[in-house]
């Protein structure tokens, strides 16, 4: 044991051991954010030409590639079928008929008798159903007299019948309210002065007169309830009873004479139902033989109506078929059809399709014209990207034909809704993408003039989100964090003994691209060396440079009174 211990302590290093690192020089350098985006190499101007005549094609004097003038012939189209129509149309024109006016006489003479024969009153149909409206309503006016002169009548038998039964009610009425006052008046005597005794009673009591006065008392009461009927009313007190069964006799005749009348008034009524039922079956037979003439006289006046607006129509058919107004319509068309046979180009460009052959129908796109100067790319610009991207951004662009030659390039035009996304189908499938394949068009003008790209060359743009130039910045594994958060790098630092420290530095962030971050901070210098894996890095870690080891003496030794 004692031995191994020696070995150790003789054979092992003295001190930390020194961590190997990598740097990388600080240098002043231009700084760019982009988004990448693809697509194909397109015209700024394209021009599709139609055709706007369906006939033979007898010639295309111009192929794919052509350079064309505005106004300049692309094809010939066949004149004959449309030549032969237009003079048939015109020998229509001249010619014409004379039946035409003839008939249209004839349509106004029948038009006009019948209209005169309405105006005038002449129309035998309605004079007829007009007489029956005039005796139906004469005979319904006689009926409704005769109802309400009987009517009133009945009234007034009905009346003279009731009179004496309401009498006798009133008599009734009279004699009960007389004698409910009078039993009333009697109770209320009666009670008071059977409350004047009980009191006198009370009174002897409370005041301990002697048991002979108040017996006295006592007996005095006893002897006027039995008198006149102690507390029941029914019995005793010979005036209450007798009154008592006066006003129920009185109420009894009361309500018999209630039932005469109500009895008699039922009995009025029917009779006068009996007595009125024919007056008012009359008015009602006389009511309905009138509704029907007048609605008669309706329909005589609608048919005579319609007899009028159908010689009125017959007028109009024969003007219309004797208009020649279509005719000339069609002669327009087909001197217009005429010069559309002649097919030219609607701008100057060069031609980029053909789809016109001779001895076919013209039909549908005949040609493509479009301006092979002015090109754009239109490129597809992921979702994620989108926020990144505006109108007005630089931009460089690539093509696969062209290697490397960059172009310059500005964003024109931004789609506001993805591809695919038309119509509310498609617009919910997008909506439901969980793969971040949504997409949006963008469109790119090449602004460098004279390129060799064409129409249709796959192309790439690097669109120029942001971009600083003479920044300093580091690979993004030169960054980490110390204890308070702060973002920093390492630098080497050479001490005394001529041994190497790691020193952070704290910095700020700024532009970011795809391998580098822009930085900056006090003590930060060009050509300061930072070390390229911070996160392995402690503040005063001893280290050791493995490249570069005499620029890395000089640069330290420059910096060294900087950093902390």
């Amino acid at each position: 044991v004692v031995g191994i211990a020696a070995a150790y302590a003789l054979f092992s290093p003295k001190g930390p051991v020194a961590t190997p690192v990598q740097t990388e020089t600080l240098a002043q350098q231009t700084l760019r954010g982009t988004v990448e985006a693809s697509g194909n190499v397109q015209s700024t101007d394209s021009v599709y030409v139609y055709a706007e005549v369906s006939a033979p094609i007898k010639s295309v004097p111009v192929k794919v590639g052509d350079k064309v003038t505005a106004g300049q012939l692309l094809a010939k189209l066949d004149e004959t079928d449309l030549h032969n129509n237009l003079q048939q149309k015109q020998i229509a024109l001249r010619t014409g008929t004379q039946s035409s006016q003839q008939r249209i006489q004839i349509a106004e003479k029948s038009y006009q008798d019948a209209k005169n024969n309405l105006d005038q009153g002449l129309n035998t149909q309605i004079n007829a159903a007009q007489d029956q409206v005039t005796n139906t309503q004469r005979t319904l006016s006689k009926a409704i007299d005769d109802r309400d002169v009987n009517q009133a009548r009945v009234d007034q038998e009905m009346k003279n019948q009731l009179v004496s039964a309401n009498a006798a009610l009133d008599t009734a009425k009279s004699a009960y309210e007389r004698a409910s006052k009078e039993y009333n008046d009697a109770k209320k005597e009666f009670k008071d002065r059977l409350k004047d005794l009980k009191d006198e009673l009370k009174d002897l009591k409370n005041s301990n007169a002697d048991k002979d006065r108040i017996d006295a008392k006592q007996k005095e009461i006893d002897d006027f309830e039995e008198e006149n009927g102690i507390t029941n009313e029914n019995t005793g007190f010979k005036s209450l009873k007798v009154l008592r069964q006066a006003q129920e006799d009185a109420q009894l005749a009361y309500n018999n004479a209630q039932k005469s009348l109500n009895a008699a008034s039922i009995d009025a009524k029917n009779a006068s139902t009996d007595k009125m039922k024919n007056y008012v079956k009359a008015v009602e037979d006389a009511q309905l033989s009138y509704d029907s003439a007048v609605r008669s006289l309706e329909a005589a006046q609608t048919a005579a109506n319609q007899s009028i607006n159908s010689a009125k129509d017959a007028v109009n058919s024969e003007k219309i078929a004797a208009n020649t107004e279509s005719l000339q319509a069609d002669i327009r068309t087909l001197n217009d059809n005429l010069k559309k046979c002649t097919v030219t180009a609607p701008t100057s460009g060069t031609v980029t399709a053909v789809y016109a052959e001779e001895n076919a129908t013209a039909n549908g796109l005949m040609f493509t014209i479009e301006n092979t100067q002015g090109l754009q790319v239109k490129v597809k610009v992921k979702e994620y990207d989108l926020t990144s991207v505006k109108e007005g951004m630089k931009a460089i662009v690539t093509a696969d034909a062209t290697g490397s030659v960059e172009y310059e390039g500005i964003v024109q035009k931004i789609a506001p809704a993805a591809i695919g996304a038309g119509s509310s189908k498609s617009t919910a499938a997008a909506a439901t993408t969980t793969n971040n394949n949504v997409e949006f068009e963008a469109e790119v003008l090449i602004q460098t003039p004279n390129t060799p790209l064409r129409i249709g060359m796959t192309a790439k743009a690097k669109i120029i989100t942001q971009e600083r130039s003479s920044v300093l910045a580091v690979p993004y594994d030169a960054l980490t964090t110390n204890e308070k958060g702060q973002t920093i790098v390492y630098t080497p630092q050479k001490q005394s003994d001529n041994t190497y420290q790691a020193v952070a530095i704290p910095v700020s962030t700024g532009v970011e691209t795809d391998l580098a971050i822009e930085i900056t901070g006090e003590g930060l210098t060009s050509g300061m060396p930072v070390i390229t894996d911070a996160k392995s890095m402690s503040p005063g870690m001893l280290i050791t440079v493995t490249n570069g080891a005499s620029a890395l003496a000089d640069a330290v030794s420059g910096a060294s009174g900087e950093a902390s």
